[in-house]
């Protein structure tokens, strides 16, 4: 049995794991650790099979493999009670967690996706994932539209992360995981508590208001807020209200 790699932040008694999106590792909260309450919480940083520190780990890449995957290092590790943060991508990783292991007290998604997964037409998924499969434009092509207000550096940061993050296969697999997985009447068993963290420069998909009408109809232990100087990536783009509001969250 693999076990998923780890990056482990402070010796609190309050445990968080943290899982990250398809174009990115556990990299993507370097902005925020300096920030973390080292002392009543322990941060585990996780990357999924084929990305970061897990990139030599093969798999299926679907979204009961990555749910197992997490629930076998919970056991691992004999944890308890674990607090579940994860983003875009990973949020519908995080849901099906929520199902399977009771151990897991409260979900943290951050700028999500309802575990309806994405709808697409037939035709634009497969030329989405064969997009993805030539390896060229499709996380240009991202970075550029969900990036409009920074500059090149940025945007040069977020390609180079998007290609050495992962392998090809892994992003492949996990983007057509999140393409093809619909478990949305299922999540009416979570009863734990849910906080949503929107950016409000994100993508149209991500808006308050859109996400807040996809989880509604199916939780009712939620609470939504929005980063008001964030687009995709509030752990980055603002690293301290980031660290400080899901901290608020997990002391509860």
């Amino acid at each position: 049995m693999i076990q998923l790699k780890y990056k482990k932040i402070g010796n609190g008694n309050n445990i968080i794991f943290i899982l990250h999106e398809l174009m990115g590792d556990c990299r993507n909260y370097e902005a925020c650790m300096p920030y973390l309450n080292k002392d009543e919480f322990t941060y585990f940083f996780i990357d999924l099979r084929g990305y970061g520190l897990s990139k030599e780990l093969t798999g299926d890449y679907t979204c009961d493999e990555a749910a197992n995957d997490i629930v076998s290092l919970i056991k691992n590790l004999k944890l308890k009670d674990v607090n579940l943060l994860a983003h875009s991508m990973s949020t519908l990783i995080a849901q099906k967690v929520a199902l399977i292991d009771n151990r897991i007290k409260q979900l943290i998604l951050i700028t999500p996706i309802s575990a309806s997964g994405i709808k697409m037409k037939p035709l634009a998924q497969t030329n989405l994932i064969n997009k993805m499969k030539e390896n060229k434009e499709l996380i240009e092509q991202v970075v550029q539209s969900a990036s409009k207000r920074y500059n090149q550096a940025w945007k040069d940061y977020r390609i180079k992360m998007g290609y050495t993050s992962s392998t090809l296969e892994a992003r492949t697999g996990y983007m057509n995981m999140y393409l093809t997985t619909d478990f949305i009447d299922e999540v009416k068993d979570i009863k734990i508590p849910i906080k949503i963290m929107v950016g409000h420069h994100d993508l149209p998909a991500f808006n308050k208001s859109i996400i807040k009408k996809q989880f509604e109809k199916y939780y009712n232990n939620f609470e939504i807020i929005e980063c008001m100087e964030a687009g995709h990536y509030p752990m980055i783009e603002c690293p301290v209200y980031f660290a400080s509001e899901i901290e608020r969250f997990c002391k509860y």
